[in-house]
């Protein structure tokens, strides 16, 4: 089965007590009841995550800019001096001038300032096909980087922002860096509680000054910082000050473009630097004139990137076409040798020194913006393109399959058709983890990419990405994403003829709409089931269907409904014990909503003898916990302290947070009722600790 997760939040209702008491509790357990005694509980909180360094890597040779890393001192003092909670820098300027360069040198010689962390996020690598950015899903993966539980991260982005200042609250040595901003809101939303943010953008943000940010632009380098650069790349010989000047005119003063004809100076034997000026004015004064263009625009960044492009060896131009003609902002040496680069790796270096290309983080790179934008003009036509873009897609499906193997193991995947041959090279992955943050960091590019292939009619491919997003979405909760893919994934699968996937891409879409609590939309997905399971007649996918029927059903407060369809989900697995196990879970779930503890006690029973051992283990904490609440419900509160105990120290040993803070809070109200203050106050302490060792303050108060 595909399966969720608990949605224990579903359950409706409460029992009858002892002595006629009604109590009632919204957490994972709605029922608090009196209990005698509760003994002492001794459980270990999480190890810390990892104070998260996110900034992008810092080339070396980074001079000049010293009045503005003054400033930028100067602000960081003014906040850790002051009372204020958050400052907020706003660092505007045109593209090449070094906005990300300077945030990111200034944060990491002022690492041991932020000993709570520095988050980064690149706001055009996270632009969808119309401009916007999930910001929700920013905000999930900024919590995660704190070290939040992902099954604290609630799905709305109204959630995710309360979860995010949660967890950013009382980190006052915190450092954001927001890059690419269009709108001041894209920021508001962002901002943590407390800590210090820069943002880069290519306009001001005059409205961030109602949030008391504080503006630095960051403008073309004069004649004497210009001149410092580039003499700083050699260290014999005198260069003449007035051809340093004027190829400092000629860049108009921007790094980017400095650095880029540097390394073409420094790698090019035939090349001095008078001869190499004597070009680009020719560039931009001579017949390819374009020192303004149509628009009043300045050009001279384009005509020192293209001098630069011109210069790179064959192998290396032919690769910036290529990468040119795909969509996405990001990539990687695996996804270039898909396209037909011959040796990438080899260009892709050059394409670094002379600093067109950025890596964001290990294995994965990007253009700079201005580069992006030349290299697209020079990019691959015609036949050419298709089979470039065509290589890239067949990489992306079968990268998104081995991180749905490498996450998932073994599951009920529809085995696709011929014509989509695998890539020369796939990335390593080690470990599921390592395979959600691959994806993590080129979801972009592959959604470009699925949507590029949807355009094209490659249906194959399409419904086989969105069958494979699975297990990352499931993971991630990336829901904008999600929803988009599968839309386009269902209308591939009708073309294609594939019933069993359409179905099965209906019920991942279906999911979606579930978690992000849009019922409406989840029936909808699900509405044109019954007729394709009839053309398509599989146990296998009813089965799916009817779990996903049921959840929506208990989740919609349909309990009666719910236990048909997850009694017909747990028929549909049998022979299955992981299926007939997970679809009896589910129906005890669905028994304790209809008021039937005792039926739902029996259920659990069955699941869990079906699958016993440790490799089961976080089933068993699963249901233990929705054991120890039916017996709450059944008037057996000592033999439900003993269930919820060990629940909580097995869901804790598995990392389950969330579910361990659900079962010691159940304990603690238990204690609570019980008079047992000593227990009760243990209890408190353990939550407490628990959750600020997840990233999370003491209390969800804010």
């Amino acid at each position: 089965m595909d399966g969720v997760g608990d949605g224990d939040g579903a359950r409706r209702g409460g029992g009858a007590f002892p002595g006629g008491t009604h109590n009632h509790f919204d957490g994972m357990a709605r029922n608090v009841i009196q209990a005698n005694r509760i003994d002492t509980v001794e459980l270990r909180g999480p190890a810390r995550a990892p104070t998260p360094y996110e900034l992008p890597v810092v080339r070396p040779g980074f001079v000049n800019r010293s009045s503005e890393l003054a400033w930028l001192d100067a602000e960081w003092a003014r906040w850790a001096g002051g009372a204020d909670g958050l400052t907020l820098v706003v660092l505007p300027g045109a593209g090449g001038m070094g906005k990300t360069e300077l945030a990111a040198h200034w944060g990491d010689r002022s690492r041991e300032r932020f000993p709570d962390g520095q988050l980064h996020v690149d706001l055009a690598a996270e632009r969808q096909g119309g401009g916007g950015v999930d910001l929700g899903a920013v905000l999930a993966r900024f919590a995660r980087s704190l070290g939040v539980d992902a099954s604290f991260i609630g799905p709305t982005p109204a959630e995710r922002a309360a979860i995010y200042r949660s967890a950013t609250t009382g980190r006052r040595g915190l450092l954001l860096l927001i890059d690419n901003a269009e709108h001041a809101s894209e920021v508001r939303a962002l901002l943590p509680r407390h800590g210090m943010v820069l943002v880069t953008s290519r306009r001001p943000l005059p409205a961030l000054r109602m949030d008391g940010a504080r503006e630095l632009v960051v403008g073309e380098l004069g004649a004497a910082a210009g001149r410092a650069l580039v003499a700083s790349w050699w260290e014999d010989g005198e260069v003449d000050t007035a051809t340093l000047d004027e190829l400092v005119r000629l860049c108009g003063g921007r790094p980017l473009a400095l650095r880029a004809v540097g390394e073409r100076l420094l790698a090019g034997p035939d090349d001095d630097l008078p001869r190499v000026v004597a070009e680009l004015a020719a560039e931009r004064d001579g017949r390819h004139r374009r020192a303004v263009t149509g628009d009043g625009g300045d050009t001279r960044m384009t005509d020192a990137l293209r001098l630069v492009h011109d210069g790179f060896p064959p192998a290396t131009r032919r690769l910036c076409r290529l990468l040119g003609a795909l969509p996405g902002p990001t990539f990687t040496v695996e996804l270039a040798l898909a396209t037909g680069a011959d040796e990438p790796a080899a260009g892709l270096a050059e394409l670094l020194r002379a600093g067109l290309v950025r890596e964001l983080a290990p294995g994965h790179y990007a253009f700079h913006d201005e580069a992006r934008a030349l290299v697209s003009t020079l990019a691959m036509r015609g036949a050419d393109r298709e089979s470039a873009l065509r290589g890239a897609v067949a990489f992306a499906l079968a990268v998104c399959e081995l991180v749905d193997r490498a996450v998932l193991g073994n599951r009920l995947r529809l085995a696709g058709g011929e014509g989509w041959d695998g890539p020369p090279a796939l990335p390593e992955l080690a470990g599921p983890a390592a395979a959600l943050d691959w994806l993590e960091r080129e979801h972009g590019t592959v959604l470009a990419l699925l949507r590029a292939a949807a355009e094209r009619g490659w249906h194959e491919p399409v419904w086989r990405m969105c069958q494979a997003l699975w297990a990352f979405y499931h993971s991630r909760k990336r829901y904008a994403g999600w929803i988009d893919s599968h839309q386009l994934g269902i209308t591939a699968a009708g073309w294609a003829g594939r019933p069993d996937a359409e179905l099965r891409i209906r019920n991942q879409l279906a999911r979606a709409y579930l978690e992000s609590r849009d019922f409406t939309a989840a029936q909808t997905a699900l509405t044109p089931a019954e007729a394709l399971l009839e053309r398509v007649g599989s146990a296998q996918l009813r089965g799916v269907i009817e779990e996903t029927r049921g959840l929506l059903a208990l989740a919609s407060g349909r309990a009666a409904d719910a236990v048909a369809h997850l009694t017909e989900a747990k028929a549909a697995n049998a022979g299955d014990p992981r299926g007939e196990a997970m679809q009896g879970y589910q129906l005890a779930r669905a028994l304790l909503a209809l008021g039937r503890p005792r039926d739902a006690l029996a259920e659990l029973a069955t699941a869990e003898a079906l699958v016993p051992g440790p490799a089961h283990a976080a089933l068993h904490a699963r249901i233990g916990l929705t054991r120890g609440t039916a017996l709450l419900d059944s008037g057996e509160p000592e033999r439900a302290r003993t269930v919820l105990t060990e629940a909580a120290r097995l869901a804790e040993s598995l990392g389950q947070w969330a579910k361990a803070d659900g079962a010691l809070t159940i304990l603690e109200h238990l204690a609570q009722q019980a008079g047992d203050t000593a227990t009760a106050h243990q209890l408190t302490t353990h939550r407490t600790h628990l959750r600020q060792r997840a990233g999370l303050p003491p209390t969800d108060e804010d």
